[in-house]
Formats: C-alpha cells, sequence, structure tokens
C-alpha cells in the first residue's frame, strides 16, 4: 500500500497540471495568443537553461554509460520499426502512419519525464536523464525526418542538410553544450550565472506541464480511432513494458532503469503534434494520440512506478 501511494503521489501531481492548463484554457486565462508565447519561454529559455545547469554541474566523463546509451537508442529505434511494421499491416489509410509512427517513440520525456524522475529519485541533477536528452532526442528528429519523408505527398521533406540544421538548432541541444565546458574542464559556474539559471530552470517543468494541458484536444480520439489507439498503445503501454523488462537482466543502475522506464512510460510529445502538421503528417491522428496516451499514462504509469518500486528496482 505505501509503494501504491508513492506511486499515486509521483503521478497524480503530474497530470493534475495538465488537467489544470486544459480547464485554465477553457476558462480563457491560457489564450492561444499566450500559449504560443509560453511555449517560446519555456523551450527556448527555461529548459534548456535547466539543463545547461544540470550539464555544468555533472561530471559527463564520470557518468557516460556506453551500454546505457546504446541500449536508449536500441529500444527507440525498435519501438519506431514495431509501430511501423504493425501500421502498414493494420491500417488502411496509409496517410495516417507518419503520425502514429511518431506518435508511438517521441516522448514527452522533457516536460513530463524530468519532474517525474526527480520524484522518484529525489534528485534533480538526473545524470541518467542527461544522457537520453544528449543522445536520444536529438535521434528523434532522425527517425522522424525518416518516417515523414517517406509518406511525404507534398513536397515538404527535408535535406540531409536541413535535418542536421534542425537537431543542431534544437534549444536542448544548445544548452547542453553550453554547459558542456564546466563540466568538461570542471571550472565552477559562477554563483549570479548558476542562480539565474536555476531561477529559470524552474519555470520549466509547471509551466510545460500546463501548456500541454493547455494543447489537449478532447474531441480528437474519436476521430480515426484505429491508428489512435495503435499509436498510443505502443507508446505508454508495450514499449514500457518490454523494454523495462528486457532492461532488468542488464544490471542498469535504479537511476538508470528509472530514466529507461519514464522514457518509454510518459505520453507522448506535443511537439510530434507540431512536427506532424509541419511536415504533412495527419493532423487529427497525430493529436489523437497525444491526448490518450496523456489520459491513458495516468493509470499505466501509477502502475508501472508501483511495481517497480515493489520490486525493489527504482
Amino acid at each position: 500500500m505505501e509503494n501504491l501511494i508513492l506511486s499515486l503521489n509521483i503521478v497524480c501531481p503530474v497530470f493534475l497540471l495538465i488537467m489544470l492548463g486544459w480547464f485554465l484554457k477553457k476558462r480563457g486565462t491560457m489564450s492561444e495568443e499566450f500559449r504560443a508565447k509560453a511555449t517560446t519561454l519555456v523551450f527556448y529559455w527555461a529548459l534548456p537553461a535547466s539543463l545547461m545547469k544540470q550539464v555544468a554541474e555533472s561530471d559527463i566523463v564520470s557518468i557516460f554509460s556506453l551500454k546505457f546509451t546504446l541500449y536508449s537508442l536500441f529500444s527507440v529505434t525498435a519501438v519506431f520499426a514495431a509501430t511501423w511494421f504493425l501500421a502498414e499491416r493494420l491500417i488502411k489509410d496509409k496517410s495516417q502512419i507518419s503520425a502514429i509512427v511518431h506518435g508511438a517513440f517521441r516522448s514527452n520525456f522533457a516536460y513530463v519525464g524530468l519532474p517525474i524522475i526527480a520524484m522518484i529519485t529525489g534528485n534533480e541533477n538526473q545524470t541518467a536523464a542527461i544522457m537520453i536528452i544528449t543522445f536520444v532526442m536529438p535521434f528523434y528528429n532522425i527517425l522522424a525526418i525518416l518516417v515523414f519523408n517517406h509518406y511525404s505527398t507534398d513536397g515538404r521533406k527535408l535535406t540531409l542538410r536541413q535535418q542536421l540544421i534542425t537537431i543542431i538548432k534544437n534549444p536542448m541541444i544548445i544548452g547542453i553544450a553550453l554547459g558542456l565546458p564546466f563540466s568538461l574542464l570542471h571550472i565552477p559556474m559562477p554563483s549570479i550565472l548558476g542562480t539565474t539559471l536555476s531561477n529559470l530552470g524552474r519555470l520549466a517543468s509547471p509551466l510545460g506541464l500546463l501548456l500541454i494541458g493547455a494543447g489537449l484536444r478532447w474531441d480528437s480520439i474519436s476521430e480515426k480511432w484505429q491508428g489512435i489507439t495503435l499509436g498510443a498503445m505502443m507508446k505508454v503501454v508495450f514499449a514500457p513494458l518490454i523494454f523495462t523488462l528486457l532492461a532488468i537482466p542488464l544490471h542498469f543502475s535504479m537511476e538508470e532503469l528509472t530514466a529507461l522506464y519514464v522514457l518509454h512510460a510518459v505520453p507522448s510529445a506535443v511537439n510530434s503534434y507540431v512536427m506532424t502538421v509541419k511536415m504533412g503528417g495527419d493532423e487529427e491522428t497525430g493529436a489523437g494520440i497525444v491526448m490518450l496516451s496523456s489520459l491513458a499514462s495516468v493509470v499505466t504509469m501509477t502502475i508501472g512506478i508501483f511495481l517497480l518500486k515493489q520490486a525493489g528496482l527504482i
């Protein structure tokens, strides 16, 4: 019972903030204009500031794990390939497939995953999570461009040069890059800079969660439900179950196993919907996967964290 209550205490506050964001949008407090500007603040400033400080205060060389990094990349690639394989055989409307695949593998790790890991571990300096953000999140863009380019019918294909520029210009990658010199050269961060980054970074989690709620579309689930269900269930049921079980015999540390579980268990990223629209994918399917995976993960993550806590694995 203690672990069940702990699991609920970890998951429920996150999703209550998401639902509060939806409520505030319905009340008109979070208008589309405000949401757009606040998203820019979180994505381009608050989250990179938080990552820069975490990287700067970590010893990247000592925390780097090749096994952990390779397994993270392998698991995401496997979800990508398995979902694409299933979608080709189960979904008649091929225009949905790129959105289904994208929604199934692209995790809302930065906005939802980081605060959940912090609550599970009780540690804000999340070294395993930094490894995922450094290596897995840029890899998301490569996989996304691959599947969207394959199904593109309106000429919205990106060249290799454009793909590389997209990855390099990602604000989270820039934040990590700015923190690396402090970590690699063991340079202490000036107190003024560190405090400023901390204060700015604290905006990322609560505001990001509110923005996720403000962007949810309840009506999207009823449209094209088969593809939406496939993408959402791959995201929050099958991927965390399979790749957490496969990771256990590999003897990852508790922090690494926690990060791996959360990577796959959190719902589909809101920016997966944004990229789906920009790359010519099916808009309704993309929005529906974000919505359904967000709702389902309240249950699946609570159960998953409870079982892992009961087994003493996290």
